[in-house]
């Protein structure tokens, strides 16, 4: 039966467009089309056949997760920050380069006869840059060399002394208790005692005053400092330290290096100003082990500093240097995952009342979670997707809201077709739903899933992967509520049991308000309302793009829990403030001849770092090679290099020159190593290295003794830091200098490309800059998602909406949203790191759904003026919009009880959003569409037949 004959329109009807109005829930008498007519064939199919459809869709999931489960191994996020790393930058095919390169099997840095290993062994003395996996240490604790556990201590009344004996007693009498036994802390008042030789239980004034007499007159030995083998400044009382005429009582014990350098903050005695003896932060440690006692810590931290008081009486524990941040975050990933399932809760009970029926709350709480097991599976088996990074696991979060959404949705023009349809067969009714709901969930799903979809060009793994498997849940979601929803709708409809919902208890108040409270808030006003929001979004594009804009970090550390964490605290606050903390080591340098600095692994897995490319026709032999070898490595020695250390090797012309050159002494010389004039003949010069250097510095050479790499390392003046605009400098200044002296290079030696070396082992590998590369690509890659997103999802409008002037709208009130809602977080203090860089670029994808259903339900209304659209897209999706945006608001507000960051930030984040745009969507939205929306059929985009 076609919809022509269930409702036909009147003389009447015709003729009182402004009471209709008022009125507008009616249906258009129009000739479907040919999509209606199979919209209407498949909404007969699934009223009549919803039991099938349930029990399809329910075995379909169980099968998929099934073969999701057996064919690959479930997620593990062992290591969290996995996969926050860029690929397809220049600095990560170099690293990676240089990572294949040290871990080929085929290629070594000795000649055949000499045993060697390719791969680094780890030296517990050498200066790595620190893992972002801080617990990873081999030694023995040791307070002198940092390696114990520290507890940072103030007064509870915040800038009072610890230098006195009720505090310092106080210290000395905190015991940690643990699983495996009682650990008592080392603090100042300990060594102090020892000073006095007492203990520390019976300090007095004048032992304190005779310990800060003797620190001072010690200080100054402590700020002498000499450079060690490895470039590095050390303090003259440091444990390995040799310097001349330091006091005998200033070294013993290392008493006055631990206090100075490890247990006391640089406002204590600062060199030049040693009367400053006014203690407010002080560590002290447990001599436990990083590595060993990991387990230990971690329950320390949980019993003493995560859940109780940190105030002992008169002093506090405020920070903790633990080095298992990373750990404890891994095991709150998973259980904070509790405020979610609160949030899910809330929001199914939400539906529940507003649809008045368990069942399809139920169904509504199952659709989500088929979502994202078939986007898993899609993710994992079709798309052959191996890494999935914990980002992924905050989908669940946005799914909820974006389902309930959904969910509102569809149940409103269920109930309103209902009572239009009043005793018509369920396939009629659904019918009039679908033709409704599948044009405007369509048009939203698309546009948040393209938003995600443009996450994947990302240079982040992470958010690559995010972007995938978000948008992939998306359409999902939207398949299973065009099928799985309305079946169970249908199922409630002849079998369910509904109860009292709000509009009992109110039953004029809602409609009121949609029908007219709301109406006249947008109407009268109108002006008002374009201006104001207008001027907000012009304020959030200021605020994005000209001050104070999209910032860089500024921490040198990566945030996961909550600013007022203890372990947080220590990192953000407190490691700065004491001197063992100082980064003091010089950064390398290396300049790679003959490898190809590429990335041939697979771009979505951190894992594999692909296989070793050398150029070819490289030959470091040839007479011209020489000479261009000879002049690179004189200019890098009168470059700004580390004047304490020495090119360590790859520069071995001028010794090999000073070698052949000299006359032979005797017969038994062999005549084509000396006597020789340069450049040497290729073939001598080949015979001749091994012998002039068993150590070929900086060769890697194949089975063969073929060099394949030659590789010149050499120290710089710059020193490694977390710190984005340090490095920037550093990588920026040296990539300069090379480009400038990397000229002329002959055809022989290739491309030569420069990288500060880094130690590489069989499964991992520490560079330095790793963090660097991802806050840059960060700050490369968000604005163009942000802006790739807006366009994709702009076309997206237009070729959906079909109707010029409502897109332009749509387009306007989401670029508003979107700028209202980044600007206030940049207000708000966010940066660009891994999480903020999400959340901006997905802010598209949640800002667009509810213009959108006011835009699609403005084009579905019969009459031709704008205020009777107007009314009309007012009158049918307020209400469910209005409790999508509650019931999104309220998943934010219940994730800003955890403790992991990153569930926090996008709790924030969705209240934001949802408020800026219900704010947007009906009252600048609505405004617009009042003043000068379209009428009847002008600016709708025709189809050519």
């Amino acid at each position: 039966m076609e919809m022509s004959d269930q409702v036909k329109e009147t003389d009447e009807m015709k003729s009182q467009p402004d009471a209709e109005s008022h009125s507008p829930n009616v249906i258009v008498a129009t000739k479907p089309s040919r999509m209606s007519k199979v919209m209407d064939k498949y909404s007969d199919w699934l009223s009549r056949f919803y039991w099938l459809v349930l029990l399809l869709i329910f075995l379909l999931v169980v099968i998929l997760c099934v073969l999701s489960v057996v064919l690959r191994d479930l997620p593990g996020f062992e290591d969290p920050i996995k996969g926050f790393e860029p690929r397809g930058t220049v600095i990560k095919d170099r690293t990676l380069s240089y990572v294949n390169l040290k871990r080929d099997p085929l290629v070594r840095e000795s000649w055949s006869n000499v045993e060697y290993n390719t791969v680094d062994s780890f030296d517990s003395n050498a200066s790595y840059p620190r893992s972002r996996r801080d617990n990873f240490y081999y030694y023995k604790c040791s307070i002198e060399d940092a390696d114990c556990p520290g507890i940072v201590f103030t007064h509870i009344n915040d800038r009072k002394d610890l230098l006195t004996p009720s505090n310092l007693k106080e210290l000395c009498s905190v015991e940690i208790t643990g699983s495996s036994g009682i650990y008592k802390v080392k603090s100042i008042g300990n060594y102090l005692a020892q000073f006095a030789n007492k203990s520390c239980s019976s300090l007095d004034e004048s032992d304190i005053e005779n310990g800060l007499n003797e620190l001072q007159f010690c200080a100054p030995y402590y700020y002498k400092t000499t450079t060690d083998v490895e470039g590095k400044d050390r303090s003259c009382l440091h444990p390995n330290s040799y310097c001349d005429n330091i006091p005998e009582t200033c070294k013993s014990d290392n008493i006055v290096f631990i206090i100075i350098h490890m247990m006391v903050g640089k406002e204590f005695m600062p060199d030049g100003d040693l009367d400053k003896k006014k203690l407010y932060n002080s560590m002290a440690f447990i001599e436990l082990n990083f590595y060993d006692d990991e387990e230990e810590l971690i329950d320390i931290y949980k019993d003493y500093f995560d859940k109780s008081s940190r105030a002992f009486s008169n002093i506090q524990a405020v920070g903790l240097n633990f080095h298992i941040k990373y750990d404890v975050f891994s095991e709150y990933l998973f259980f904070d995952t509790i405020y979610l399932g609160i949030a899910a809760i809330f929001v199914i009970i939400l539906i529940c009342f507003y649809t008045r029926s368990p069942l399809i709350a139920l169904a509504a709480f199952l659709n989500m979670i088929f979502s994202l097991t078939l986007a898993y599976f899609f993710y994992t088996i079709v798309f052959n997707l191996n890494f999935f990074p914990f980002l992924n696991v905050s989908t669940a979060l946005l799914l909820v809201a974006i389902g309930a959404d959904d969910t509102f949705i569809f149940c409103d023009l269920w109930d309103d077709a209902s009572k239009m349809l009043s005793g018509s067969p369920l396939n009629i009714i659904l019918r009039e739903t679908m033709r409704h709901a599948t044009v405007t969930m369509l048009v939203t799903s698309l546009t948040t899933a393209a938003a995600f979809y443009a996450s994947a060009f990302s240079p982040i793994i992470a958010i690559r992967c995010f972007g995938v498997y978000a948008g992939t849940s998306i359409i999902a979601n939207f398949l299973l509520t065009i099928s799985w929803l309305p079946a169970a709708v249908i199922l409630n409809a002849k079998f369910g049991c509904n109860f009292c919902s709000l509009s009992k208890f109110c039953p004029d108040l809602l409609d009121n308000i949609a029908t007219s409270l709301l109406p006249k808030a947008v109407i009268k006003p109108r002006f008002i309302w374009t201006a104001l929001f207008t001027g907000l979004a012009v304020a959030g594009g200021i605020v994005i793009f000209v001050a104070p804009g999209l910032q860089k970090p500024t921490s040198s550390e990566f945030q996961v829990f909550k600013s007022d964490d203890i372990l947080e605290q220590y990192d953000l606050v407190y490691k700065n403030l004491f001197r063992f903390e100082e980064q003091g080591y010089s950064l390398p340098g290396a300049v790679l001849f003959g490898l190809q600095a590429i990335d041939n692994g697979k771009k979505w897995d951190p894992d594999d770092t692909g296989t070793v490319s050398y150029q070819s026709g490289f030959n470091i032999w040839a007479e011209d090679s020489q000479k261009w070898l000879q002049q690179f490595c004189q200019r890098l020695e009168d470059f700004n290099l580390d004047d304490s250390l020495d090119i360590t090797n790859g520069c071995f012309i001028d010794s090999v020159k000073a070698y052949m050159e000299q006359p032979c002494e005797s017969s038994d010389d062999n005549a084509l190593c000396c006597n020789q004039t340069f450049p040497f003949s290729p073939e001598n010069l080949k015979s001749c290295l091994p012998n002039i250097l068993p150590d070929p510095y900086g060769l890697h050479l194949n089975q063969e003794d073929e060099v394949v790499v030659l590789e010149i390392r050499f120290s710089t003046k710059s020193y490694f830091s977390m710190e984005y605009t340090v490095m920037d400098t550093f990588w920026k200044e040296m990539e300069q200098w090379m480009q400038q002296n990397l000229v002329n290079v002959p055809k022989n030696l290739g491309e030569p490309w420069f990288i500060p070396p880094f130690y590489v082992g069989q499964t991992d590998y520490y560079d330095y800059l790793n963090f660097y590369d991802l806050q840059d690509s960060l700050a490369r890659s968000t604005p163009i998602a942000i802006v790739t997103s807006i366009a994709v999802a702009s076309l997206v409008l237009i070729f959906t909406q079909r109707n010029v002037l409502i897109a332009l709208y749509s387009i306007c009130s989401l670029s508003g949203t979107i700028f209202a809602t980044i600007g206030s977080l940049i207000l708000l203090g966010w940066e660009l790191n891994i999480l903020e860089s999400v959340t901006f670029s997905i802010t598209v994808g949640l800002s667009v759904d509810f213009t959108i259903h006011y835009g699609v339900a403005y084009l579905l209304c019969r009459n031709s003026d704008r205020e009777s659209r107007m009314r009309y897209s007012i009158k049918t999706m307020a209400l469910a919009i209005a409790f999508a945006a509650f019931s999104t608001f309220s998943v934010g507000a219940f994730m800003m009880a955890a403790t992991v960051l990153v569930y926090r930030q996008l709790g924030t984040f969705l209240m934001i959003v949802m408020a800026i745009s219900w704010l947007f969507s009906t009252l600048f939205f609505q405004s617009l569409c009042y003043l000068i929306g379209p009428q009847g059929s002008k600016f709708k985009l025709q189809c050519s037949k």
